[in-house]
């Protein structure tokens, strides 16, 4: 079963993240999906301090297939274009990777879990988000609430890959 790159891209300024977009392309190969943006700001207010308000969100799905370790070095990789493109020591893009397989969605994380994530090494995490059981997510009560959402449990759902 291969397990394909995702990246959560968290942002307000437009032009940001299709200048990130080109350079996650460079490092990852092209993109196979995109999904349709959405607010953000309805689900939490945690990022405002950090990056303001008016945040979007969206997932993109990339042709490139990595192993569970992988994800050790891609989110070294992301965390430093979330470096990059920071603004007096503010992040003006949040990038969240992880992989994509026909049982399971898991996100890389720098913040440890009790007993629901599983550690990689070097500090990364891998934080079980969605469950995918004959065609239909399942989630935890660790899961986010934006993964909660249909719109986007159906994009992933959509993009399985048995």
């Amino acid at each position: 079963m291969k397990n394909l790159l995702i990246i959560a891209i968290m942002y307000s300024n437009k032009e940001i993240y299709n200048k990130v977009k080109l350079l996650l392309i460079e490092k990852f190969n092209k993109i196979t999906r995109e999904s349709d943006s959405y607010n953000f700001d309805q689900f939490t207010s945690y990022y405002e301090k950090e990056m303001g308000k008016n945040l979007v969100k969206r997932f993109l799905i990339f042709d490139y297939n990595l192993e569970k370790k992988d994800l050790i070095r891609i989110k070294k990789q992301t965390t430093e274009l979330e470096k990059e493109f920071s603004k007096d020591g503010k992040r003006t893009i949040n990038l969240d990777p992880g992989y994509l397989n026909g049982k399971e969605l898991v996100l890389a994380s720098f913040k440890k879990g009790t007993n629901y994530k599983e550690e990689l090494g070097e500090g990364v995490y891998a934080h079980k988000v969605l469950e995918f059981k004959e065609g239909k997510a399942i989630i935890f009560w660790h899961t986010f609430p934006d993964y909660r959402v249909n719109e986007n449990q159906e994009f992933f759902i959509n993009n399985l890959n048995y």
